[in-house]
C-alpha cells in the first residue's frame, strides 16, 4: 500500500452501505391510487396520489396513505436486513457478555420494582382496612 492509499472497508461493508443508502421501496394502496416511496431508513421520499383518489372520503385517503407507507416501510426494512453483511450479523463474545449484563440489570431492576409494588399494595390494603374501621 502506498502513502496516498487509504485503508478501505471490506468490499461487503462498502457495498452494504451504498446499497442501504440507495435502497428504495414503493408500495400502493386504494387500488393503486396512492403510492408511497421510502428509502433505506424508512423515510418517506415520494408520495403520489392519483387525482381520482381525491373522490375518496378523507378517512379512506388517509388510511390508504398509511397502508401504502406501512407496506413500503416493511419491504424496505426486509431488504435492508437482507443486505446486512454476515460479519455484522454475528454475535461476538463481547456483545454476548454485554447483552447478558444488560439482561441481568433489567431483571434486577424489575425485581426491585415488583418488591416496591408489593409493598405499596400492602400499605394501601392496610390504609383501606384502617379507614373502614
Amino acid at each position: 500500500m502506498t502513502e496516498s492509499e487509504e485503508p478501505m472497508a471490506p468490499p461487503d461493508e462498502a457495498d452494504f452501505l451504498d446499497r442501504f443508502a440507495e435502497l428504495r421501496e414503493v408500495a400502493a394502496a386504494a387500488n393503486g391510487l396512492v403510492k408511497v416511496e421510502v428509502d433505506g431508513t424508512s423515510d418517506l421520499v415520494g408520495l403520489t396520489i392519483d387525482p381520482r383518489a381525491m373522490r375518496l372520503p378523507s378517512e379512506e385517503l388517509a388510511a390508504a396513505v398509511k397502508e401504502a407507507f406501512g407496506r413500503a416501510r416493511a419491504a424496505a426494512q426486509e431488504r435492508a436486513m437482507q443486505a446486512v453483511p454476515d460479519a455484522l450479523r454475528q454475535e461476538t463474545p463481547e456483545l454476548t457478555a454485554l447483552l447478558k449484563d444488560i439482561e441481568a440489570d433489567a431483571r434486577g431492576n424489575m425485581n426491585e420494582i415488583l418488591v416496591a409494588a408489593g409493598e405499596l399494595t400492602a400499605r394501601l390494603d392496610r390504609l383501606m382496612r384502617d379507614g373502614l374501621r
